[in-house]
C-alpha cells in the first residue's frame, strides 16, 4: 500500500494573518489595541506573512539539486547530450587515406551539420556500374554467385544453421592493382543485415559491447598461385560481432593481398578476395544480407573546436561567467552549442598556476575549494560556483608589460555538436549524390554520402525525465525470484533476441527425472525469421525449431550469474523439440485441392509455431499435449465451408497414434516441431465429370 504523501504548505495567508492577530494582546501586554488595518503595525504584519506563505511553500517542493542528489546515491545521473551517429560512405579513391576526426559537412545544411569520423580508413578503389554508381562487390555463398540477388534487393543467407562447416566469398573489383605497400589505415565493409528489432545496429546509441558472437568466424585473404592467408583475431575489427547485427568490418589491408586467380582479370578490373569460413555454422537463423558498402566510416555529429586562449580580469565575486557563444577566434562556433561533458578548462589562478576545472551538472553537490563549473548548452556560457557551493575563481593578474599570448589565463576548448538536429535521412536517393563535402581546405575536395540515416540525437535529459528513467528502472525485474523473474530477466538478455523463456522449478538437467530442489532450468525461444517479427523474411531463411547460439546462451547464463539466489542452481538451456508428422482426412468436392491443402498446411504449421503458434499467438505453450480436437478446429477453419474435416492423426517421433482422439503429451517442458503434414481427400468430385 501507498503512503499518504506528507503536505507541509498547509497554511493559507488569511490563516496566519488571522492566528497572529489573535497573540498580539497576550504579547503586547495590552500596549497594543489598534488592530484595524490602518495600522502600520498590521501593514508589516500582513506583508511578513505574505513572505512566509512563499516560503512553507517551497517546503512541499523537491528541487532539482536535491534529485541530483539522490540519484547520485544510486549511481545515477541525468544522461548528458547525445550525438547522432551514422555511417559515411566516401567515393573509391587510389587507397587514399582518410584520417580519424575527418569533419564532413552535410551540404547546403544551415546552421551546419557537421559529423567527424571516429577513425581512419583506407579507400579502395572499387569500381562502380550503372547510373547510381553502386559498388562493385561480387558474393559467393557455398561456391554459388549470389550477386546479381544483392543488386536487385533480394535479401541473402549468408551461412546456415545446421551446424555444419560453411564459407562465402566476397569479392571486390578494383580499378587498379594493390602494391606491395604498408597503409596505415585498414579497409572497411559495411554488412547491412536483416536482424530484429531487438538488435540494434553497431552505431546506434542502443548498442550492446561485448556481446558473445554467434558462430566462430575466421577470415581469409587471395595470395599468389591460389593460396590464402589469414588474418589473426587481433587484426579483425568486427563490427557486426560475428554477424549478429549490422556492422562495419576493419581489416588490414595486406602486403601480399593478389588478385584470385581463380577468378581472373575481367573487363580490366582486378578481382581481390576476402573469404568467411566457419567450422560449425551455429546460427540461430542463417545471418540474412541486405547489401554490401565498401569504404564507409561511423561518423558522429560532433566536432573538436580549436583551443581558445582568453584574457579575462573579472572581481572575485560570484556571478562570473565565460560566454562561448561569443568567442571570436572560432566564428562557426555559433552555429554549434557545446556538448557539456567535452568542455575543458584551465585557468592561471592568483597563485600563478594553471588548474584544471571540471564540468559538473549541479554546483550544489560541491564544497568550497572543488574546481567544478556547469555548462548552460542553450546559453553558451560557463558559469562558476559562489565559494560556497563551488569554488569562486580568482583569476591571476594580468601584466600588461608582457606579450598578449602571455597574458591569458584562461584556456577553453570543447565539442560542439549533438541534439535531434543530427538525426539527418539517408542522402543516397537526394539529387546532390554525394550529400557531404570536407571542412577545411585539407579537405575541401573530399565528399561523401551517408548510406544509413542520422540515428540516436537527443538533448540533455532533465531532472524529471531522469527521475522517471530511474523509477522505472526499479520497477524493472533483476532479481531471479518467482518463475515470472527467471522468464522476464531471461528475455530482456541486451545484445541478444529472445522471444519467448519457460523456467521449469526443480528440473534438473542432470536429473531429468526427478524433482531437485533448489534447481531451476529456463529454456529460452529465440527470435527466427518470421513475417510478422521481421520486415521481410529472406528465402531459406526460415527455421521451424529455432535454437539458441552459444553466444546468447552464455549472455543469459552470465545474466543469470549475477540475478540468481546464492544458494540455488540455474541452468540456460535450448528448448527441446518433438518431432510431429500430421495427417489430416477431408471429405470435400473441391475444384482446386492444391490450394486446399496449402490452406490447412499453412494453419497447422502457424498452429504449432513456437514464436506465432498457440491459441493466443505468442507460441505453442511448453509442455501443452497435441489435442486432435484442437487441431481438427484448425484445419475447419482454414477449409471452411468447402468440406469437412474427418479426422487429424498424430504421429510423435514417427510413432502411430493408438487413437485419433485422444491427446498426445509431449512432455512437461517441451516444444513440438512440425516435420509434415499430409491432406488426405476422401470425396472428389473431380472425377465425376459434369460442367464445373
Amino acid at each position: 500500500m501507498a503512503l499518504e504523501q506528507v503536505k507541509l504548505d498547509d497554511l493559507t495567508w488569511a490563516e496566519m494573518v488571522t492566528s497572529i492577530r489573535r497573540r498580539i494582546p497576550a504579547d503586547s501586554g495590552g500596549s497594543w489595541t489598534l488592530h484595524a488595518p490602518v495600522d502600520p503595525g498590521m501593514t508589516l504584519l500582513e506583508l511578513f506573512a505574505w513572505l512566509l506563505e512563499q516560503r512553507v511553500y517551497w517546503l512541499d517542493q523537491i528541487p532539482c539539486s536535491l534529485v541530483r542528489t539522490a540519484l547520485r546515491l544510486l549511481g545515477e545521473s541525468t544522461r548528458p547530450t547525445q550525438p547522432a551517429a551514422t555511417v559515411l560512405q566516401f567515393p573509391p579513391d587510389s587507397f587514399k587515406t582518410i584520417q580519424a576526426k575527418t569533419e564532413m559537412r552535410r551540404a547546403e545544411s544551415y546552421p551546419a551539420i557537421i559529423f567527424s569520423t571516429d577513425e581512419g580508413v583506407t579507400l579502395l578503389p572499387v569500381a562502380e556500374y550503372g547510373e547510381s554508381k553502386q559498388s562493385r562487390v561480387s558474393l559467393y555463398v557455398a561456391g554459388q554467385d549470389r550477386t546479381q540477388d544483392l543488386r536487385q534487393g533480394r535479401v541473402v543467407p549468408l551461412f546456415p544453421s545446421d551446424g555444419s562447416r560453411a564459407e562465402i566469398k566476397i569479392v571486390f573489383w578494383l580499378t587498379e592493382q594493390l602494391q606491395n605497400v604498408a597503409h596505415s589505415e585498414p579497409f572497411s565493409l559495411l554488412f547491412q543485415l536483416e536482424t530484429s528489432s531487438s538488435i540494434p545496429a553497431q552505431w546506434s546509441p542502443d548498442a550492446v559491447e561485448g556481446v558473445n558472437p554467434p558462430a566462430t568466424i575466421t577470415f581469409y585473404y587471395s595470395t599468389a598461385a591460389n593460396q590464402l592467408g589469414q588474418f589473426t583475431a587481433e587484426q579483425v575489427d568486427d563490427g557486426t560481432g560475428g554477424l549478429r547485427r549490422s556492422g562495419v568490418l576493419r581489416l588490414p589491408i595486406p602486403e601480399d593481398w593478389s588478385v584470385d586467380e581463380s577468378i581472373g582479370k575481367q573487363n580490366g578490373l582486378f578481382p581481390y578476395s576476402l573469404m568467411l569460413r566457419t567450422a560449425k555454422s551455429t546460427f540461430t537463423a542463417p545471418p540474412s544480407l541486405v547489401r554490401f558498402v565498401p569504404n564507409v566510416v561511423i561518423a558522429h555529429h560532433r566536432r573538436l573546436t580549436q583551443l581558445h586562449h582568453l584574457t579575462r580580469a573579472w572581481l572575485p565575486l560570484p556571478g562570473n561567467v565565460v560566454a562561448l557563444s561569443n568567442l571570436p577566434e572560432d566564428q562557426p562556433d555559433k552555429d554549434y552549442p557545446p556538448l557539456e561533458e567535452t568542455v575543458k578548462l584551465r585557468i592561471r589562478e592568483r597563485d600563478d598556476h594553471w588548474h584544471c576545472w571540471q564540468p559538473t551538472l549541479d554546483l550544489a553537490l560541491h564544497g568550497p575549494d572543488e574546481r567544478v563549473f556547469i555548462v548552460d548548452r542553450k546559453a553558451g556560457t560557463l558559469r562558476f560556483g559562489d565559494g560556497l557551493t563551488g569554488r569562486l575563481p580568482v583569476l591571476a593578474k594580468i601584466d600588461e608589460k608582457k606579450p598578449l599570448d602571455e597574458q591569458t589565463n584562461l584556456l577553453v576548448q570543447y565539442e560542439v555538436g549533438g541534439g535531434a538536429g543530427g538525426n539527418l535521412g539517408s542522402s543516397e536517393n537526394s539529387k546532390n549524390r554525394t550529400g557531404w563535402e570536407g571542412v577545411g581546405v585539407a579537405n575541401q575536395d573530399l565528399t561523401a554520402q551517408n548510406v544509413v540515416p542520422g540515428i540516436g540525437g537527443a538533448e540533455a535529459e532533465t531532472v524529471d525525465e531522469a527521475r522517471q528513467r530511474v523509477t522505472a528502472e526499479f520497477r524493472e525485474r533483476n532479481r531471479a525470484i518467482t518463475r515470472f523473474d527467471h522468464e522476464t530477466i531471461a528475455v530482456t538478455t541486451p545484445g541478444v533476441a529472445f522471444s519467448r523463456a519457460h523456467a521449469a522449478i526443480g528440473f534438473h538437467p542432470g536429473h531429468p527425472c526427478s524433482l531437485v530442489p533448489g534447481a531451476m532450468t529456463v529454456f529460452v525461444v529465440p527470435e527466427a525469421p518470421r513475417e510478422e517479427i521481421f520486415e521481410t523474411d529472406a528465402e531459406g531463411a526460415f527455421v521451424a525449431a529455432p535454437v539458441p547460439d552459444p553466444g546468447a546462451l552464455a549472455m543469459a547464463r552470465a545474466r543469470f550469474e549475477r540475478a540468481r539466489l546464492v544458494a540455488s542452481e540455474l541452468f540456460v538451456s535450448a528448448p527441446r523439440y518433438r518431432k510431429v508428422s500430421l495427417t489430416v482426412e477431408v471429405n470435400a468436392d473441391i475444384a482446386d485441392p492444391l490450394a486446399m491443402r496449402q490452406r490447412i498446411n499453412d494453419r497447422l504449421k502457424d498452429f504449432l509455431d513456437p514464436l506465432l503458434g498457440g491459441d493466443d499467438g505468442t507460441g505453442w505453450p511448453f509442455g501443452e499435449p497435441l489435442r486432435p480436437s484442437a487441431l481438427l478446429r484448425e484445419a475447419q477453419q482454414a477449409l471452411g465451408e468447402e468440406g469437412e474435416v474427418m479426422a487429424v492423426n498424430i504421429f510423435l517421433d514417427g510413432q502411430a497414434p493408438q487413437s485419433s482422439c485422444e491427446d498426445v503429451p509431449v512432455g512437461p517442458h517441451d516444444l513440438v516441431s512440425l516435420e509434415g503434414i499430409t491432406v488426405q481427400l476422401l470425396n472428389s468430385g473431380l472425377d465425376q465429370g459434369g460442367l464445373r
